[in-house]
């Protein structure tokens, strides 16, 4: 599994890092010349001769290191790949988790970091089926939990789907029973409160997540906006 709470704070600061990668079409699901490997699950494209070939030297190779035990290849390349997130690497972060599962289509961490990955590149819809198919491989892990929350908190504001939002406040709610002095949830949830509007509400995710062991973590630059809507309370 990965180590969520610094792939967290990276996923965090690689938001502006993906916004301008979309931006000069890095990101465009159908573009002529595209790297497949950035695309989740090698995009929906059929692979020609040359990528086939490519793949099955990578397997052979891979099996042969691994002594043919895939699902260990596998968890070490997501593990990989969640450090590489961590340093803000997302290029080689997004081709480790899709070779992770390549080997182990079951793989939980690395569907969890394409997840995570479209989420923050604006691809909601993409994101949703990703998250949702981690789901049951990944069990229940706070930190996927509240990144699951986010995602859908934020995909519902991207589509204006109240429904999409309400469900993200009950998971973030949820989470809070279950862990809370969770730092990045209640962070998360505040978040989702200010787009919202909900100034007054935020603060108090906040004020709960000053009180945690992890209130060193929390965005000082969300805060600050924060404070520019409204004073803490």
């Amino acid at each position: 599994m990965p180590q969520p709470n610094p792939a967290s704070r990276a996923i965090t600061r690689i938001i502006l890092i993906l916004c301008a990668l979309c931006a000069v079409g890095a990101c465009a699901a159908n573009a002529p010349n595209e790297d497949i490997d950035l695309l989740p699950k090698y995009g929906p494209l059929p692979k020609d001769a040359a990528q086939r070939a490519t793949e099955e030297q990578f397997i052979a190779k891979t099996d042969a290191k691994f002594h043919g035990d895939r699902k260990r290849a596998a968890s070490d390349l997501a593990k990989e790949g969640w450090h590489l997130l961590a340093q803000d690497d997302v290029a080689a972060a997004m081709r480790l988790f899709n070779q992770a599962w390549l080997l182990d289509n079951e793989n939980g961490s690395a569907l969890w970091g394409m997840a995570a990955l479209r989420s923050h590149a604006g691809k909601s819809a993409e994101a949703m089926i990703l998250f949702n198919e981690a789901a049951p491989l990944v069990g229940n892990d706070i930190d996927f939990m509240t990144d699951q929350a986010k995602a859908i908190g934020f995909a519902g504001l991207q589509q204006k789907d109240k429904s999409l939002i309400n469900n993200a406040l009950i998971r973030f709610a949820y989470t809070y029973k279950l862990a809370p002095r969770h730092t990045r949830n209640l962070e998360n949830w505040a978040k989702l409160l200010y787009l919202l509007g909900q100034y007054r509400e935020a603060w108090g995710k906040i004020n709960l997540a000053m009180a945690t062991p992890g209130k060193d973590e929390l965005d000082p630059a969300f805060i600050s906006k924060l404070r520019g809507k409204m004073p803490r309370p």
